[in-house]
């Protein structure tokens, strides 16, 4: 999904007020200036057990407040995790996640990387459980680890850009989650323990 334009409800996928048990999974998008993926429960609405995992999200951005790649914004949800995805960004202006409210969201599993000159996560309410951060941080997930993930490029603009190198941080090293997947965006089989963000790995 690519050429969302506006900074507003320009993101490549929604799980919007009332939507319930939504799943979002093997999809890659790039260069939305709405961003990747906004959350947003209406008020009085219930917004239940949605999941998105195995997407790639590529220089998807939005620099307006309080917007970013990934917008967890409006009334909270329930049992909304957000697990296995790789999200990178060369839009040094931008948030990889921001929020304004209670969100009843969980981070996993996830690779984030900013831009060269650093990206903010801008939530301090979601919960944050065992991500990978490179040129970005949140001091709020205690089993975080901050590693240069070794991409298979530096720059990327492809799904194959952000496959694994062979001795990245990031393999072999997620937490496990019975969701009944056993393969990952690339199509190979996802081993035990998971790696983080489930992309093939390539040699260097």
């Amino acid at each position: 999904m690519t050429g969302g334009h506006g900074t507003l409800d320009s993101m490549a996928y929604d799980i919007d007020g009332g939507n319930n048990r939504n799943v979002y999974q093997y999809n890659y998008s790039h260069d939305n200036e709405g961003g990747f993926l906004l959350i947003c429960n209406g008020a009085g609405m219930t917004t239940d057990g949605n999941r998105v995992r195995h997407n790639i999200s590529i220089n998807d951005r939005n620099t307006m407040s309080p917007y970013g790649v990934v917008s967890v914004v409006c009334a909270a949800t329930t049992d909304t995790l957000v697990y296995g995805n790789t999200i990178v960004t060369d839009e040094a202006n931008t948030a990889l996640v921001s929020d304004n409210g209670p969100t009843g969201v969980t981070f996993r599993n996830n690779i984030f990387v900013g831009a060269a000159g650093g990206s903010p996560i801008n939530d301090t309410r979601s919960v944050y459980e065992n991500n990978l951060y490179w040129r970005t941080a949140q001091p709020h997930d205690t089993s975080a680890l901050t590693a240069d993930p070794l991409l298979a490029s530096a720059s990327p603009t492809a799904p194959r850009d952000v496959r694994l190198r062979a001795g990245s941080p990031a393999l072999g090293t997620g937490v496990p989650v019975a969701d009944g997947v056993t393969r990952d965006y690339f199509g190979n089989r996802i081993p035990t323990p998971p790696t983080w963000a489930r992309t093939r790995t390539v040699s260097p």
